[in-house]
């Protein structure tokens, strides 16, 4: 009887694996949406100060 209850154990190792894998791959690509989404927030910081610049030109432009 304690064969057949050591069974599931061993049945469940494999999906174990599989979870650990999963979750290292999930944390990859989540330090990845994380790196995207950092990029994207520089970009956008960077082209509003563009923008700004732009705008002020603008003003000096049409001042004159």
């Amino acid at each position: 009887m304690s064969e057949s209850a050591m069974q599931p154990v061993s049945e469940a190792s494999p999906v174990i694996q599989q979870i650990g894998m999963l979750n290292l791959r999930i944390n990859d690509m989540m330090i990845q949406l994380n790196t995207v989404i950092k990029t994207i927030m520089d970009e956008n910081a960077a082209l509003k100060k563009e923008n700004a610049d732009l705008k002020a030109k603008q003003e000096k432009t049409n001042k004159h």
